[in-house]
């Protein structure tokens, strides 16, 4: 028998926008274009120029929560990654004389002393001083309309590419037609069964043999929970009403492992300014791959936060308030593709000696323990993923799933 593995995609593609990591992709992309441009010839990538900025991501929601807020400094094309600013006191105060403090709680991150939530018709204003003495502050933001969710769902699709898998929509409706400009964000859970578990595994012995032995933990069912990468944009300007329709979150191709069997998705709809909707929406634009050698490179990003001390000083990062409509679902994948999972798990016997090697290497689960003088090997066994889920999730349930 042959043993194949075969790899199992996880689809993770999202639009990226008013994540740390795309700010600082955008500023290392200017710089590197202002260093290239019009260059064809090999070139060293190191930054020769870089102009070091503060990088701020603070969104504030009507959700009672507590909040947080993430402070950083730009970074070269060289470096590994960012800085965190750290040592910074941060409060948000509001037109109605409250005041909400933040306390450091990890390097560059800063969260709210107590939990708070937006409210209607109040100013806030976001105030950073940094351990250099340097102070920052936002103009003064209010909430924009609240509008909920009217319903997220699962179809079965085949994309432009011909590929066969579930589409996941979202509708939304505000009948005052006051919101307009939409970000959407989610959470994916999705539930694996192994198809060939069983009671009993292999394990090396202190000799360096082979040894049948109970499971010690569960390892027959999983749950993966991943978080998009940050936030879809759409507006509702150019409509005769204000009505999301059949807006595409991802299309998850039938072959992903997050279809294995059961998926939920929480959504999150925000309700956003329309400042903040146009700065997120040309960073997107800007730090995207497709505009990386485009003619036209845009000057630095306007924010909403400035320096109190130094008009001239530039400031990454956006102060969002933002109403948020979350909605969750459940779907089983033969409710939906009519098609049970296809997974690749061919059973093979090796010979003991290469056995003991993919045992030690945790390579392959047991199966079934042959007789004595039964041809091949000693064991039938699968490749680990196909009988340990552990090696796709967590063998914790969450606290929300619903069989």
């Amino acid at each position: 028998m042959h043993f194949q593995f075969q790899q199992l995609p996880i689809m993770l593609v999202f639009k990226s926008v008013f994540t740390m990591k795309k700010i600082f992709y955008f500023i290392s992309a200017f710089i590197f274009l202002a260093i290239v441009n019009s260059c064809v010839e090999e070139f060293d990538a190191a930054t020769e120029e870089f102009e070091d900025v503060i990088v701020i991501e603070a969104t504030i929601t009507d959700e009672l929560k507590y909040h947080k807020i993430i402070l950083s400094r730009t970074y070269k094309f060289e470096d590994f990654g960012a800085s965190p600013e750290s040592g910074a006191v941060i409060k948000i105060t509001t037109s109605n004389n409250d005041t909400f403090n933040f306390s450091e709680t990890a390097f560059g991150i800063y969260t709210s002393n107590n939990m708070f939530k937006v409210t209607p018709n109040i100013e806030y204003k976001l105030s950073i001083k940094t351990k250099d003495g340097k102070e920052y502050a936002s103009h003064n933001t209010v909430l924009p309309n609240i509008s909920t969710i009217d319903k997220v769902y699962a179809e079965k699709k085949i994309n432009e590419d011909g590929v066969e898998g579930v589409a996941l929509y979202v509708d939304s409706f505000d009948a005052s037609n006051k919101s307009k400009y939409y970000g959407f964000e989610f959470e994916e859970t999705y539930k694996i069964i192994a198809p060939f578990w069983t009671s009993e595994d292999l394990v090396l012995t202190s000799s360096g043999g082979l040894r049948v032995v109970p499971r010690s933990q569960e390892e027959q069912t999983c749950y993966k929970t991943i978080e998009s990468k940050g936030r879809l944009l759409t507006n509702t300007n150019l409509l005769e009403e204000d009505r999301i329709t059949k807006f595409l979150l991802k299309f998850i191709p039938s072959e992903d492992i997050s279809l294995n069997t059961r998926y939920s998705i929480l959504v999150k709809q925000y309700v956003q300014s329309s400042e903040s909707y146009n700065y997120l929406r040309i960073l997107e634009e800007f730090s995207s791959s497709q505009s990386l050698f485009s003619q036209s490179q845009p000057g630095f990003l306007t924010s909403n936060i400035f320096s109190v001390s130094n008009s001239n000083e530039k400031v990454l990062g956006f102060f969002e308030v933002s109403s948020v409509s979350e909605k969750r679902i459940f779907f089983d994948r033969l409710d939906v593709l009519g098609e049970p999972y296809p997974w690749i798990c061919e059973v093979f016997d090796p010979p003991y000696g290469q056995l003991v090697g993919l045992v030690k290497n945790d390579l392959v689960t047991l199966i079934f323990e042959k007789p004595q003088g039964e041809e091949g090997g000693p064991y039938d066994v699968v490749r680990r993923i196909c009988g340990d889920c552990t090696k796709s999730g967590s063998n914790i349930r969450p606290n929300f799933w619903i069989d």
